[in-house]
């Protein structure tokens, strides 16, 4: 099941659970992404343009795991495979723990 929605469209998306993830951000077409240590992406959703100062650094990002309520009209994610994960407030539940990404 892809999750996440194109451009354009009005699916509605159903928030499932908590999470807090730890990965490497990173700025992709219009959305930033944070990419674990498995290799999982993890559009983030609800913080604009505030992480730009955040690229190429190690972030530990809480936020709500959502899921595309209408999954036979589901459409592309930012990225194949990739969760989208929707982050309330960008101060209290994004945290720098690493100057650097480290390699896979």
């Amino acid at each position: 099941m892809l999750l996440g929605s194109a451009l354009g469209e009005s699916a509605a998306k159903v928030p499932l659970e908590t999470t807090t993830v730890l990965g490497c951000i990173r700025h992709s077409t219009q959305n930033y992404v944070v990419v674990d240590r498995h290799g999982s992406v993890y559009v983030l959703e609800g913080v604009g343009d505030q992480l730009s100062g955040e690229v190429g650094h190690t972030l530990e990002v809480t936020g709500k795991v959502i899921q595309d309520s209408h999954p036979k009209q589901s459409a592309r994610s930012e990225k194949p495979g990739a969760t989208t994960l929707r982050v309330a407030n960008v101060i209290s539940d994004v945290h720098r723990v690493g100057d650097h990404c480290a390699s896979r």
